[in-house]
C-alpha cells in the first residue's frame, strides 16, 4: 500500500522541502545536506538529556534542510525486512528504552566491556523503535556517538560496512546482541 502521508502521489518519493520528485536525486540531495549537518555535529553535538526528546532534536537538526517533519514521530508503520515498532506503541516503548538508560545512569562508570554491551543493547533497541519516517540510522548513530562521548569514548562507525550493520541489526531484533556488541567494540576508542 503506497504511503500517501509522506510520499508524493503514486510514488515512493518522500515529500521534501525542494519538491524533488525523482528518488535518486532526492537521495543525493538528502545525503549531501545531512552529511554537512553531521559534520557540524562532530564539533558541536546537540545538548540534551539522552532521552527521546534528545533523539528527536538530533533528527530535527540533521534533516532540517530536507523534510518538514524532521524530528517528529512517524504516523505510519514501516518495515525494512523486519517490522519496526508499531506506530501506536512508539511513545510507550520510547519511555521504556530511555527510562532504562536513565536508570543505568547513562552508562556512566561502566568498565569498557560492560559499556560496549549496554551501548549495543540501547543502539539495538532504538533501532527497533525506528521512530522517524526516514533517517533513523543517522540519528541513532549520532545519539550513540554523543552518549559514548559523554562517557569518554569516541565511535567511528565508518569502521564497519552497511552490510555488517544491517546483519547485526537484524539479529538484534531477535534479542541477539552479540554481533552489535562486536560492531561497537570494533568502532569504539577511549578518548
Amino acid at each position: 500500500m503506497p504511503d500517501t502521508k509522506y510520499c508524493y502521489p503514486d510514488t515512493d518519493v518522500l515529500i521534501n522541502k525542494l519538491d524533488i520528485r525523482d528518488l535518486d536525486k532526492l537521495h543525493i540531495f538528502e545525503r549531501k545536506l545531512t552529511m554537512l549537518r553531521l559534520l557540524e555535529l562532530l564539533d558541536k553535538p546537540i545538548n540534551g538529556k539522552f532521552d527521546f526528546k534528545h533523539l528527536q532534536a538530533i533528527h530535527a537538526y540533521i534533516f532540517q534542510d530536507v523534510y518538514d517533519w524532521a524530528g517528529k514521530v512517524r504516523t505510519v508503520d514501516i518495515a525494512k525486512g523486519n517490522m519496526f515498532c508499531n506506530v501506536r506503541f512508539i511513545s510507550s516503548q520510547a519511555d521504556v528504552i530511555f527510562s532504562g538508560l536513565k536508570e543505568e545512569h547513562y552508562l556512566a562508570g561502566l568498565d569498557e566491556d560492560m559499556f560496549i554491551k549496554r551501548l549495543a543493547y540501547y543502539f539495538s533497541e532504538i533501532n527497533a523503535l525506528h521512530p522517524f519516517r526516514e533517517g533513523n540510522g543517522r540519528s541513532q548513530r549520532e545519539f550513540i556517538r554523543s552518549l559514548a562521548l559523554k562517557n569518554g569514548y569516541l565511535i567511528y562507525f565508518d569502521r564497519v560496512s552497511e552490510e555488517e550493520m544491517l546483519l547485526a541489526s537484524q539479529k538484534s531484533f531477535l534479542c541477539d546482541y552479540e554481533d552489535m556488541e562486536k560492531i561497537i567494540a570494533k568502532c569504539i576508542k577511549k578518548k
